[in-house]
């Protein structure tokens, strides 16, 4: 895939490097603290029995007093002698006078404890010490925009406020200055009668409702215990309150089932089997005849049968041994069951007069592989196909039907005007339930209907992603326009003809030839365009990673994740030289340094150069120039009678009006690296371009920026970079990551399908 810079920056700031002595330590930027030198306003305190005050900082000056065990001081500056020790400088007796530091710790004021409030970072990469104060240790560092539950606080000598927090596991400060905290506080509805058992352990017990809170304990799975109350995260989540050893705790609902003794809510025991209480909920039969048995599951008889398009109503839920969820009914007079797999409940439902959200619905995953799958017009191939869909897709099943060979097909919204059918074969339906809290968050958030089916499954596989509408205030229509201008998206020479553009500059109609750009590529067609860009078509395990936010995280990234991303690469065997034995610690060094995330920048190098690592472009051989690197394909698109390669090296060479912007020239696999990581960090994350989404389709900077500053030109780069990143999430799917996914006015009623 080549790369096309649209715009150039009119004013490029030099990268500011700090080279080390060791040249296998990456060179990082400045660390933000409180800006003072270390240790200096401190209050210090003597911890040897008696020590020696010198006239200079080391042992071989003349020694002018003594301090006991116990006293206390303020450093009034530093310094370090030959050996490296470091001396802390103090007022003696009106002279100043030196002591050494390893007889010495800094001391500070009571903790203050603190709850509900969390900061965000807002100058970065901030220093997290060990106590409060620059005295103290360095145990890590949080990048700009990192937010965090505060514990507690303490006030340094020199006034400054410093936040305590959890990190790593561990207890560390940031200072205040720093920092920007917020109540968290959530409002706790009272729950009575209520008892909760642990349905999944064991369960974390937190000391607020939401998974930034600290730890209080744990509880196994089958554990009982009484629900005090309910209070909502700040990702839409409800968790429930109880008291855990002596304090008030708070467990994650998605893992716990109720039962209450009153007559509205609350769970019941029937049939041997819990059963969710659901009040009364419209619902209709989509396939049938359906059995109606005695009780969940195809091992109870049969007590008669419903047509399809039967209304029914469901007043309760109950899984089978299988796990399949079977709706309570009443018919003629007695209690069923009926498999929800062949039931549509309504949007609402009362119970007491009290309206509840209950969305049960079936989701088909596409299981094709690399393949896609026809959809056709009517139940079996002899139908006309209307399009395809990728192996991965997610669609939301709508009926079924059988094909005259007996084979069942299902049924999906193709498009606004028509229904697609595909071959069960190739299609794995799972049923999913929403709560009714999730349901009033996607509401607020803005999420329009369409949207509502991907993310429903989502949030049933991973309750702790937290998704954000970013409602762009413009039409589809308008975008898509301006995206769909020839030569700004473009797709392979191994994709289907179908797929390329016939508009004016793209294809000659006398020769039947069509035009290349960037060396072999073709203008894509603007219905290839719309699925791309269509947001609808990626809320799916696999696609969703392209609106994952591009800021570094140190919790969630760190040298294992970029090495699960070049595994099976070029860079998971060789060696990248400048003082790096591997590529996965150069990558993660150079994300952390430019604040990007390093899964990102090993996923973008994996979308540039290959699995195999062949291109020009890095080789460091390409003839004119001969010992330079463009790793990201920065500035790699044909122009000024230049080809692809040879204009990416003629950037890394610096041989453009900003010429030694961003460490250039390149002239080492470290020094593309390093650079690059700081262009994307500049260029693209700072300025609204922090998805793989949006860096593709710049949307986030008004209609008038769409369609100009995009860092590919592969239409279906952003899909294709976040399948690449997902790997680095492979062993912990389900940490907090945040996605922001863009909504457009008057969109298309479904989803815009391929050709």
């Amino acid at each position: 895939m080549l790369t096309k810079t649209v715009t150039k920056s009119k004013k490029i700031l030099a990268m500011i490097m700090i080279l080390m002595l060791s040249m296998t330590v990456l060179a990082v930027l400045p660390i933000i603290d409180d800006g003072k030198v270390y240790g200096v306003g401190e209050t210090a305190q003597v911890t040897a029995s008696t020590l020696n005050v010198r006239s200079g900082a080391g042992t071989n000056y003349s020694r002018i007093g003594t301090l006991k065990k116990g006293k206390t001081f303020t450093v009034t500056g530093t310094a370090k002698d030959r050996s490296g020790v470091t001396w802390y400088k103090l007022k003696y007796n009106s002279r100043n006078g030196y002591v050494s530091s390893k007889y010495v710790n800094i001391k500070f004021v009571t903790v203050t404890e603190v709850s509900g409030t969390t900061g965000t970072v807002n100058d970065g990469p901030l220093n997290v010490r060990s106590g409060p104060g620059t005295g103290y240790g360095k145990i890590g560092s949080m990048a700009k925009g990192k937010t965090f539950t505060i514990t507690g606080k303490a006030q340094a000598a020199s006034g400054v406020w410093w936040y305590r927090l959890t990190y790593n596991g561990k207890t560390g400060y940031v200072s205040s200055q720093y920092v920007t905290a917020k109540s968290t506080a959530a409002a706790v509805t009272t729950v009575t009668n209520t008892t909760g058992t642990i349905s999944n352990g064991p369960l974390n017990v937190r000391s607020g409702p939401g998974t930034s809170y600290s730890k209080l304990g744990t509880m196994a799975k089958g554990k009982t215990f009484a629900v005090t109350g309910k209070a909502q995260s700040s990702s839409g989540v409800w968790w429930y309150t109880l008291s855990f050893n002596g304090k008030t705790g708070y467990v994650c609902s998605t893992y716990v089932t109720t039962k209450t003794t009153s007559t509205t809510t609350g769970t019941t025991t029937g049939t041997g089997s819990t059963v969710t209480e659901l009040g009364t909920v419209s619902a209709t039969v989509t396939d049938g005849p359906l059995n109606v048995r005695s009780g969940p599951g195809t091992n109870n008889g049969k007590i008669g049968s419903l047509a399809e398009k039967s209304s029914i109503t469901v007043t309760g839920k109950v899984q089978d041994a299988a796990g399949t969820w079977w709706y309570r009914i009443t018919y003629n007079g007695t209690t069923g069951y009926v498999c929800s797999t062949y039931v549509a409940l309504a949007e609402e439902g009362t119970t007491g007069g009290t309206t509840t959200t209950v969305v049960t619905f079936q989701v088909g995953t596409v299981n094709t592989g690399n393949s896609t799958l026809n959809v056709r017009s009517g139940a079996g191939t002899s139908y006309s196909r209307l399009g395809s869909l990728p192996g991965g897709s997610v669609v939301t099943i709508t009926g079924s039907a059988k094909a005259s060979n007996g084979k069942v097909w299902y049924t999906y919204q193709f498009s606004s005007s028509k229904v697609g059918y595909i071959c069960s074969d190739y299609v794995s339906v799972q049923t999913v339930t929403s709560d009714n809290e999730f349901e009033s968050y996607m509401t607020s958030q803005g999420f329009p209907e369409s949207y509502k089916a991907g993310l429903r499954a989502l949030h049933a596989a991973h309750p702790q992603w937290v998704f954000k509408a970013v409602n762009l205030g413009y039409d589809w229509s308008e975008a898509l326009s301006a995206e769909s201008k020839v030569g700004i998206n473009l797709i392979s020479s191994s994709s289907p003809v179908s797929y390329r553009s016939t508009a004016s500059g793209s294809y000659n109609s006398n020769t039947k030839t069509w035009t290349t750009f960037d060396g072999g590529w073709y203008a894509a067609n603007s219905t290839v365009i719309a699925y791309y860009m269509d947001p609808r078509n990626f809320l799916t395990d696999s696609g969703i990673y392209q609106f994952m936010t591009h800021n570094y995280d140190g919790s969630s990234q760190n040298v294992e994740t970029v090495g699960a991303v070049v595994k099976g690469t070029f860079m998971e065997t060789r060696n990248p030289g400048g003082g790096y034995s591997n590529f996965k610690t150069l990558i993660n060094d150079a994300g952390k340094a430019a604040g990007v995330n390093p899964n990102v920048l090993a996923a973008m190098i994996v979308q540039e150069q290959g699995t195999n690592g062949t291109s020009g472009l890095i080789s460091g051989t390409y003839s004119g120039y001969s010992g330079y690197y463009n790793f990201f394909n920065i500035g790699a698109y044909a122009a000024d009678g230049k080809n692809a390669v040879q204009r990416g090296l003629w950037y890394a060479k610096g041989e453009d009006e900003g010429k030694t912007s961003y460490g250039r020239p390149w002239n080492s696999v470290y020094a593309s690296i390093v650079g690059g990581a700081e262009f994307y960090s500049k260029g693209y994350v700072s300025k609204s371009q922090n998805t793989y989404y949006t860096k593709k389709f710049n949307v986030k900077n008004g209609l008038n920026n769409v369609a100009s500053h995009q860092y590919m030109t592969n239409v279906a780069a952003a899909a294709s970079e976040g399948s690449i990143v997902r790997k680095a999430y492979t062993g912990n799917s389900n940490y907090p990551v945040v996605f922001e996914i863009p909504v457009y006015n008057n969109m298309p009623a479904a989803a815009c399908p391929l050709p």
